[in-house]
Formats: C-alpha cells, structure tokens, sequence
C-alpha cells in the first residue's frame, strides 16, 4: 500500500547515513509530512528546519508531488530559491532520491553563499523605489544565488535560467507593475523578483463586457480570472531593453489561461510553459494538478494566442514604437512584410493604410480599450507587462474579428460568436491539418456529445459515398482494404495477444509502433492493433484489439487461435484512386475509434501538459489525424442545448424550443462564417427593401442522415434530386415538423458495394436515427419558388440558415453517466424571451401546436435590433393633442447584458485596482519601507470608510428589519474612550502594513454587504488606529442561547475583541483576546472555548492550526461559532447579583498580560504550537 511503502522509505532513509549533513529525519505530525534538520557543511553549529509535505499518500511513489519548504526564519534567500528547483524536479521520487537531491543542492548552495562577500546584503527583501538600490539589491541577490555545478541539474537550469545569467535589466519591475495594478489589473509573481521569474497579470472575466452566449461558446466564466503568465528565465527584462534587442526567444516566454485565483500555483504556472517549451521538464510527464483557487485551465484560445504572443507580438510591438502606429496599423504591417528580410521603409511614406486607429464599440469597458502606449507621457517608462496584457486583451475580447492561423483582420459584415480561419488556403490547411485553432482535445472535453454528433454525421456520409470533400493533403496512413490482395496471412491468438505471421519474410516491414488491421472474418468484422514487439519473430506482440464492437467473453472461440488476414496502416490516403475506396477507408479508420466519452475520461485522468490524444496509444494516428479534420472542418458553432452537466445544472434550459419534446436539440449558436455573412446580409436587404416586423421565418428540413455532414458546412442546397421535385428546384421546407420528419430518409446499410457496416458510428453514444433541421428564412415568400400549404420552396440558398438541429436518438447505452442524452421537457415561461413569428407563417413543433423560438438564438445586436423594432411596432399613437393613449401592456422584453448585470454582488465585487485578495508577497513587490510619503489605494479607501461614518461613529453598513429573536445591536456605539487604541509597533513595516490594510479593506466590504444580523461582527473604522489592532463586536445572539440571555439581563449588546497582527501575517496568526465582558471561568461550569484570561483557546489560533489561506471574515466566523457552541458547555458572563436583583458583570476588562499568559498555558495543555514572537504582539 502506498503510505505503507511511504513509511517504510521513510525508515530506511532515517537509518541511512547517505546524507551526511541532514539529521533527525522524522515522520511529521500529520503523517504525511517528512521533518528534518540540515546542519551548515561549514559550520556545524548552524542548523535549518525543513519540512517536506507530500500531496497525496494514495499516489506515491510513483505520482505524487512534494511541498518543500523551510520552518526556519534565518534561512538565505538562495536556500528558498533552490527548494523550488528541487520542488519542481522531484516530484514523483521516493523518499530516499528526495533527501539526497535535497542534500546536495542544499550543500552546493550553501557553500557558494558561505564564499560571498559578507559585506553584501545577504536578504534582498527589501525594496526602494531608487533604481540604484533596487539595481544593487538585485545585483547582491544574484551574488547569494547558488553556483552550480555544469552536470548538476541541468534540465532544470535551462528551464528556470542561469543565476550566474541573471540580467540586470530589472531595476523597473516595481514602476511597471505599479503602473499596471493602476490600470486595472491584478498583479503577481511567482519565484525571485531579483532572477528567474514568472509574472502573472489578470483581469476579471466579468469585466470585460463579454455576452452571455459568447461566454458560453468560449466555456469561460465571470467569476473567472483570464491570467497572462510572462516567464524571465534570466530575470526581469523592460520594454525599453526588449524594443532594442534581438527576437530573443530566451529572454521572455508568455502563457494565457483562466483560473479562480489571480494568479496560478507555481506548480500549475510551471506545467504551462513545460507544455510549450522546447526544454523538458520532469513534472510534465506527471500527474501534478492543482486543486482550488490555484488551478490554471486551458483556454479555448491557447494555442493561437500563445502563438501570436509568443512569436509576434514583440515584434509588432516593435514596429510600433519605431512608426508610432496603432496596434492595427502594426499588425497590418507585421503581416503585410512577412517573408521579407527587414521592414525599412517607412509607412508614413508608402503606406497610408497603416496609420488607422483602433477602432472599438462604445459597449466595450475602458479597461479593455485603454492603450498604455498612447497614455504613457515618457517613452522611457513604457510597462511591458502592461502592453502585453491590453494587446492580449485585444485578441482575447476581440478574438473573432482574427483569424486563428494568419492573425489578419477579418472584415465581416455579421456578428460571429467563435473564431474561426480566413478564406486563404495555407491557413484552413494550417488549421485542418495541423491542428492550429482551438484544440480537438479542447472541444471534447467541453462538447463530447457535439463530437459524437460530427463523427457520426461523417461515419454516415462515408458508408453512403456521399462525401463529397474528402480528408486529402493529411498524409494519412491507412490499411489496403481496397486492395484485397495486399492482405498477408496469420493466426490470431486472442487470450495472448499475439500474431504469428505466416510469411517470415515481412519481418523488415513489421515494427514497433506500427499499427495493423487484422481482418476477422469469421466475426463478421475487422480490428486495429498496435504492434508492441517483433523480439519473437514470427511470433508479433500486440496491443488489445480495437474492435467495432467489444468481444464478448462467452462467444465460443473468442480466445483460440483464429486464422485472420491483415494489413499494415502503410498506404497514404491520398494516394487511392477513387472515392468510393477513400470512404471504405474513413469508414475503417472512423471503426477504430472509441467512444467520445472514453476520450473525455481520459483526456481529464492526465496533467493539463500531457492532455494530447496523441498520447493515448489506443487509436491509430491517421484515425485521431481523420477525427481532427471532422472536427476543424465543422466552422458552425453547435452547442447541446439542456440540462447540460459539464456546464452547471439548467445553465441552457432557457435556450429550448417549445413543443419539442422527445428530441434532443442542437443550437446553431453561429453559422459556417462564410454563409453566415451572406445571410445577415439578405436580412438586412429584405429589411431595408420591406417594412415588416418579420423579417424572417422559420421552417423545418428534413434530410437522410448521410446528408448532415455536408449541410453543416455547406448549409442547404439543391445539387441533388434524392426525392423529387414535384415544385420545382430548390430547397424544400415545410411548416409541419412532421411533413419534414417523412424526408429524414433512413439508409440503414451502406452506399458502396461491398462494404459490411451499418450506416451508424458503432461507438456513438447518441445513436442518432433522424435529424430534422429548423432554419431561418428570408421572408420573402412571393419571392419563393413556391410557398403554398405550409410548403416552402427556395432557391436563393443565401436565403437559408440553419439555427437548430432535432435528432431522435436510440436508448443510450448504460456509460453514459450524467451526459445530457436524454431529451428534456420545457415549458414556456411568458413571451419576453421568445421571438415573434409571422402569424401567416408559424412553424408547428412535433406535438403539432405553435413553437416557442428562444431570442438566444440570435446575436446579441440582431437581439436588440428585433427588440426595439418590436417595441416602437408597439408604442401606443397620440391623440389629437399630441398626448399618448393608455397602454395595453406596459411590459417590454429586456434582454440582459453584462451592462445590465448589477455590480453589488460578491461576483462582481472585486475591485482590481484596489487589488482586495492580493497576497502579501505580492504587494510586497509592489511598496517598499521607504514609500511611507502618499497613500495608497487601499489607505484611500479606508479613509472612505472612515468619513462615511457619521458624527456619532456610526459607520456605513447594510440595514435590515430587526430581528426580534436576537439580541439587539447598534453600530457605533463604542466609543474610543472605552477602549485602548495602539501606536504601530516596533516591529511594523511598510510591507506588512500594506497587507493587512488590503485584509482591512476586504474585511470592511465584506461587512458593508451584508446586514448586521446576519453577520454577526462589527468592525468600527473609526476603532482602527493602526491595521496591527482590531476592535471586533461579536453581536446579534440567539435568544435561545444562555449567552443572549446573559447579554439581554446585563443590558449588554455585544462581546468586545481585541485582535493583534504580527509581523509575519499571514503567515502566523493573529492574536484574539476578549476584552470584555468578562466570561463564566470553565471550572465555575462555563465554556464558549476562552480562557480564563480571555484568550481564544481554539487550535486555529495557534501555529498548529493556522494557515495562510484563512479569511478574517472566516475567522471571525468561528470565534462566534465557538462561543455559541453548547459542547462541552455553553459560554455565560460572569454575572453577579445586587441586593435589589439586578445583574450585572463581575470584574472589570481582562488584561492583555492575562490573555497572553493564559493563551501560552492553553497551548502547552493541548500540545499546540505558540507563534514565534508571540509575546511581541504584546506591546
């Protein structure tokens, strides 16, 4: 067993003396934790503590991860920084590799340091905003970083950079993260501000005016950050060193995801540049996700903007600066002198075109088209991190306006929903054939069920010869099934997994890693294997049979030796000769496939940098090559519409037709790009030609199941006479769904001779039997070939755009899980969010009764134009007087937009200037001890929250109606003289005092959103002398509990705490002592968990139980559960009793010396740990 295996490694590794300098190894307190001491190679008397975490005991050893990290305050900065290069290395190693990395990293490092000048300043930790010391800071920090040895980890050096490279261009990394949180933007860092680093800028999703239905298409959330990562492997370079110096791949590398967090874990930040970088990187190969806020997810955009970021965009930036262009000017002329040796000349002179602006809709948030170059007074200060973020943004917010291969513009006169490639050959090929666009892997695990309707439109149309454009240009390797006679003779052994090959000549054309197609005749059908070993020749290994459908164990002869006829994958597909012989071999390929949902789960069992289906050696190459050109070629965006599972509950229900009820709807959320265009445009002819509050219709098309796969690329046309055309030529429709359903033609066995296959996929998951198509037409029926009896004939096929697919699927088989195979019912909830069909022309769903169009169906702009064409239809006519009459119904629709969406909630409440969540460490990059002259954002902000106070203290909260069943409780009654308000102290530093400010502010916004009932704490800005001390009232107690009782009897409204931040918050916790009341002592039968000195004796207020992690609000949270708790007994006030009857509280305030002596002595009683310097908070 794996914590078995991992104790027992554990023991050798403390009995062994392979580490000379490492000690007391021993098992931590939860188990799972290894503890040691390092003692100096040099000196003896010094000593370090570390600690070793492992992520997972189940995974070990062969997957898991290690968290290493330093117990130890005095530890040199380059000890920190090698225990990330080990980190990132060791994962997956055993206990006994793992301390002997550890150990001579450690040597070699602290050896190296112990030979520096010790006139140099060992820490580095402080900053100043003067570019002289920050430049000799940096230049002392590269001194202390370890020299290392050529062969000792050397992957990893040229991975995370030199530090004897270390360039000392970074002397502007403050100003420009500074001027970068100014924009708007979150900032981080990940590694060492002063060597190799990782920046990680973010924005909110939410504000960035993304629409809903985009936001849906891109599988992106609001409460999602987009991250952009830049990577200095050789330390921070700005942009006036990158605008000077040569395409150096090196010197910066960027990466673009999502994540709940800011900014990424290290280890997720790691993985995403090993994925691109040409440099291998262990942790790659091995399971390494990170669970939580820290966890970076793919984009749907990755692999383009990573491209553009990656290989263009200093360039362009470049050629900005040098021509003063806009970004649109500079992308125009990057790709304008592409090919060419050098772009001299200038564009003023020749090139008019490119001095265009940027051109933006008025919708779209400042913050997306703020341009940092244009605002910046002083070339010189320009912000690289910043640039890169806005141009990022650009691509991102803007992405369908670019092509995904060339990154040219593309004028459209429609509003398209995904990007997708221009019309120039090299790039569909690029796109189709190299995968370069959003990755097949991607939209499998986003839409498996999308995929499976692709593979099964294309399976349907090659078994038919229907396919008329066919998958040539790919070099795919297929078998010879069209040349009979190519077959070789064997003998498959099922049970073993072996072929003995007849022919021992073929010895020098069978090798590992071929695939072969063995042909089991006696089945009725054919398999695919890889070969796994010629060692035993004639004698071949292979893989398990993939097969078109699952060998069952009872057939009799399932597992004998079997004569079969097979082939090797050795033919290039283009090379057949006719196309009945290239669908036989899609049709072959396509069979050895598995199921879409085998390829989600395994796609999401691996790391995010192994998530290639190349990878998965279970299908042949040219299958997985065939699966991405279906799939490239498809340039509609189709969702599944439903009780959709991997999109949240319901997220899609709204988007149902009405009266449909028995299928499974597919949405047509955007067009084939090409066609989409000329439709929006006969649309708006047909509009501006006639005045008619219908300018479309919509009608039903029915089709065989062979046919789909062209008509989701192509769109509806007439080249065909398959039924007959008894009103002439054109596409035929009809209002009656069930009219249409007669014409989904079954072909229930293929349309080439020979071939011994049903015409549907035989790993789909849907089982599609018909498809019938809703589209929208021109309304224009005179204009019609013909258009009687709900009959519509039309010839004008730019007239004509698919919107919705209905299919009609077989009972789903049983792996299903929770995918949304079965269809839905959905009932119409008022008119405001369907579309008004032509009562002359109303399409009738499969109950025969009048369908519901949802307006989702439409882009946002034909949304509103329809709206507001709608509602001035409406407006009621004035009289003679020029007054208006009564409205009928003064209800108007109202679609929502990310404008409309209110910015009170906490999902939207996340202010990145004032940068509420961001981590010590990283305001620690941004401020420094010497920036005590201005406020900051955040001292701004809480000066807000002071003045909005009124005269008696009373600060802003949310108010709600008093709940009778709590204890009473006022704001702002507390006054300043009742309590002791501190100086800082001793041990303050601006760094320190910048992140509890930040914890401060996030705390008083917190408590201004919800109402003070609920809540249950009140915090007084006006109490807050210093971020170090906190006045806390804990109120609002249930009358149920004795201690509301004692509150209400002593006329008390609240419990009044005193909490103290130390110096390393939040890395060790703060200090929480009541001050008064005083509390009914646990041996007098109180409880409520407080000493008897009025500390908190909870282990989460202690160095065993605190993390870094912990909110205050959360805290709080506790502390009042904590004192309403009534095990092992309920907490009461110390009361006493008059001679008249009255109650009242014994004793005065507890004293803070009490508090901390009894809080040391709760500690000792439990075996929990006492914070270091804890007696500092004492002051």
């Amino acid at each position: 067993m794996p914590r078995k295996q991992f104790v027992l490694d554990l023991e050798k590794a403390s009995a062994s003396d392979a580490f000379p300098h490492i000690q007391n190894i021993r098992q931590g307190d939860d188990n799972e934790s290894i503890c040691f001491s390092f003692f100096h190679p040099e000196d003896p008397q010094i000593a370090y503590e570390f600690q070793v975490a492992v992520s997972d005991l189940t995974e070990y050893p062969r997957t898991h991860q290690y968290l290493i990290f330093s117990t130890s305050t005095t530890v040199p900065p380059a000890v920190i920084s090698v225990l990330e290069v080990v980190q990132a290395a060791a994962d997956g190693y055993p206990v006994s590799d793992l301390l002997n990395t550890l150990h001579d990293a450690l040597e070699k490092t602290l050896i190296a340091g112990s030979h520096e000048d010790p006139s140099q300043d060992p820490s580095g930790a402080d900053y100043t905003d003067d570019d002289d010391a920050i430049s000799a800071d940096s230049e002392a920090e590269s001194e202390n970083e370890a020299h290392w040895d050529d062969g000792f980890f050397d992957e990893d050096q040229q991975f995370f950079g030199s530090a004897q490279k270390i360039i000392s261009k970074s002397s502007s990394l403050r100003p420009d993260l500074r001027a970068t949180k100014a924009a708007g933007f979150k900032v981080g860092y990940l590694g060492d501000p002063n060597g190799s680093l990782i920046l990680s800028i973010s924005c909110h999703i939410s504000k960035l005016g993304i629409s809903e239905e985009a936001m849906q298409a891109w599988d992106v959330k609001s409460s999602q950050y987009l991250v952009l990562l830049l990577r200095f492997p050789n330390g921070y370079v700005n942009a006036n060193y990158l605008l000077e110096a040569s395409n150096d791949a090196s010197l910066v590398q960027m990466h673009v995801g999502l994540c709940a967090s800011y900014k990424p874990s290290m280890t997720e930040a790691l993985q995403a540049f090993a994925r691109t970088s040409t440099t291998k990187f262990p942790t790659s190969e091995l399971s390494s996700e990170s669970d939580g806020l820290g966890k970076l997810l793919p984009l749907f955009l990755e692999i383009p903007l990573g491209s553009l970021l990656n290989e263009r965009f200093i360039t362009i930036l470049k050629l900005r600066h040098r021509y003063s262009l806009s970004w649109s000017g500079a992308e125009s002329l990057f790709n304008d002198s592409q090919g060419l040796i050098a772009v001299d000349q200038n564009p003023q002179e020749n090139h008019a075109l490119y001095r265009c602006k940027d051109e933006w809709s008025e919708t779209v948030p400042h913050l997306v088209q703020d341009d940092h170059f244009i605002s910046v007074n002083d070339p010189e200060s320009l912000s690289f991190p910043l640039l890169a973020m806005q141009f990022t943004l650009r691509h991102f917010v803007k992405c369908t306006e670019f092509c995904l291969v060339c990154h040219c513009k593309i004028d459209t006169n429609f509003e398209a929903l995904k990007p997708y490639v221009c019309s120039k050959p090299l790039c569909l090929y690029q796109y189709m054939a190299l995968g370069m666009g959003p990755s097949l892997e991607w939209e499998i695990t986003r839409q498996p069920l999308v995929i499976d309707l692709l593979i099964s439109f294309a399976y349907a149309s090659a078994t038919a010869g229907s396919m008329e454009v066919l998958p040539v240009g790919l070099r795919m390797m297929v078998p010879p099934i069209h040349k009979p006679g190519s077959l070789l003779s064997g003998s498959l052994h099922r049970s073993n997994k072996q072929l003995t090959v007849d022919d021992h000549d073929q010895k020098l054309s069978i090798k590992e890693g071929d695939w072969i197609l063995i042909d089991l005749s006696s089945a009725g059908q054919y398999c695919y294997s890889r070969v796994e070993s010629t060692d035993r020749w004639p004698v071949v290994d292979i893989s398990e049979p993939v097969t078109q459908h699952t060998f069952d164990p009872s057939t009799p002869g399932d597992y004998e030796s079997v004569l079969v006829k097979f082939a090797l994958l050795d033919t290039n597909f283009d090379d057949i000769e006719t196309a009945d012989q290239k669908q036989t071999a899609i049709v072959a390929l396509l069979q050895s496939l598995p199921d879409v949902l085998s390829m989600k789960s395994w796609l999401e069992s691996v790391p995010p940098g192994s998530r290639s289906l190349a990878a998965w050696k279970t299908m042949p190459p040219a299958a997985l090559d065939l699966l991405r050109w279906i799939v490239a070629s498809n340039r509609s965006c189709i969702m599944l519409d439903g009780d959709n599972t991997e999109q949240g509950e319901g997220t899609s229900r709204h988007n149902l037709v009405t009266g449909m009820n028995g299928y499974l709807q597919f949405r047509f959320a955007q067009g084939s790009p090409d066609k989409e265009e000329k439709f929006v445009s006969a649309v708006s002819d047909n509009s501006s030609k006639n005045s008619t509050k219908h300018p479309t219709i919509f009608a039903w098309h029915g089709s065989s199941l062979s046919n789909w796969h062209s008509i989701i690329r192509e769109g509806l046309h007439f080249k065909k006479t398959t039924n007959g055309r008894a009103h002439g030529h054109g596409v035929y429709m009809a209002q009656q769904f069930h009219y249409s359903l007669g014409y989904s033609g079954q072909h229930g066995f293929s349309g080439i001779p020979g071939m011994r296959t049903c015409s549907k996929w035989p790993k789909s998951i849907l089982n599609v039997n018909v498809a019938v198509s809703l589209n929208e037409v021109v309304n224009r029926p005179k204009d019609f070939v013909y258009s009687s009896g709900g009959i519509y004939v039309v010839n004008r096929i730019e007239w004509i755009q698919t919107r919705y697919l209905f299919v009609d699927c077989q009972k789903p088989a049983e792996n299903v899980n929770a995918q949304p195979t079965t269809p839905v019912e959905v009932t119409a909830q008022g008119d405001e969010a369907y579309y008004v069909q032509d009562p002359n022309h109303t399409a009738m769903g499969s109950d025969s009764k009048l369908i519901r169009i949802p307006m989702s169906v439409f882009s946002r702009r034909r949304r509103n134009l329809a709206l507001e064409s709608h509602q001035q239809k409406e407006q009621p006519k004035t009289n003679g007087k020029g007054k208006k009459g009564k409205k009928a119904n003064s209800r108007k629709r109202k679609i929502e937009t990310p404008e409309d969406i209110p910015s009170d909630g906490p999902e939207y409440d996340d202010d990145d200037v004032a940068s509420v969540a961001t981590l010590a460490e990283d305001l620690a990059v941004l401020f420094s001890d010497a920036e005590g002259g201005s406020d900051s954002e955040t001292e701004q902000a809480i000066k807000k929250f002071k003045a909005s106070s009124s005269p008696t203290g009373k600060a802003k909260v949310k108010t709600k109606a008093k709940n009778k069943d709590v204890t009473p409780f006022e704001p702002g009654t507390l006054t300043e003289s009742s309590i002791t308000l501190l100086e800082p102290p001793a041990y303050a530093s601006t760094s320190a005092t910048k992140a509890l400010q930040q914890r401060l502010l996030q705390t008083l916004k917190v408590q201004e959103q919800a109402p003070p009932d609920e809540l249950g704490w009140y915090i007084d800005p006006q109490l807050i002398n210093n971020p170090y001390q906190w006045i806390v009232e804990l109120h609002s107690f249930e009358l149920s509990l004795p201690l509301g009782q004692d509150l209400q009897r002593a006329g008390l409204q609240s419990v009044i705490l005193e909490m103290r931040f130390p110096q390393d918050f939040p890395m060790s916790p703060p200090f929480v002592r009541v001050i008064r009341p005083r509390l009914l002592e646990f041996n007098a039968g109180g409880g409520g968990h407080v000493t008897i000195g009025g500390a908190l004796c909870m282990e989460l207020l202690t160095g065993s139980g605190w993390l870094p992690t912990f909110s205050i609000e959360n805290v709080l949270l506790s502390i009042r559960l904590a004192l309403c708790s009534m095990d092992p007994k309920p907490a009461r006030l110390a009361m006493s009793r008059s001679w008249l009857g009255s109650s009242s509280v014994r004793g005065g305030d507890y004293s803070v010396q009490e508090a901390v002596a009894a809080y040391i002595r709760a500690c000792r009683a439990h075996g929990w740990e006492v914070p270091k310097d804890f007696e500092a908070m004492a002051w």
